[in-house]
């Protein structure tokens, strides 16, 4: 119905990434612990927020840790609003850090619409989908940094 009426539709999200990468399973004889390179401890997170427009990344930006409201309410301002237009309808997921009253003023600031996906639903984002993809491209290329993965996969 969107696309119907002539607006263009730009999805956001932020996704998180660990330093190191997740291993699915392991080998080690029956009764004796898996041993690896990869520690089951928690290690720093980069969070990733990104804009999909038209199939391709927009207004890509890395952050050390994990996305507060404010964090991407500097994001939206800095990186996604200047490209926003009447024209534009932003869809998120209905995380609290995206329901403040700053993310709406933002963006309604630049004329476009905003609109939020029902709980639970990221398969209606194909950001989420982008984001799995990174991170199986990081699974199998650990040497590589996640600015590259996300730069051979996004061209940005």
């Amino acid at each position: 119905m969107l696309k119907q009426s002539g607006k263009c539709i730009v999805y956001a999200d932020e996704s998180g990434f660990r330093d190191e990468s997740h291993r699915r399973f392991g080998y080690a004889p029956k009764g004796q612990a898996v041993y690896g390179l990869i520690s089951s401890q928690r290690t720093r997170t980069t969070t990733l927020l990104a804009a999909r427009f038209q199939g391709t990344f927009m207004a890509v930006r890395l952050l050390q840790g994990g996305c507060k409201s404010a964090d991407f309410n500097d994001w939206l301002a800095e990186e996604l609003c200047p490209h926003l237009t009447a024209n534009h309808v932003l869809i998120l997921d209905n995380a609290m850090l995206h329901k403040t009253l700053q993310t709406r003023e933002l963006i309604e600031a630049t004329g476009a619409r905003l609109l939020f996906l029902p709980p639970y639903s990221p398969d209606y984002n194909p950001i989420e989908h982008d984001f799995a993809n990174i991170k199986r491209k990081r699974e199998y290329n650990p040497d590589a940094t996640l600015q590259e993965i996300i730069q051979e996969y996004a061209n940005v």
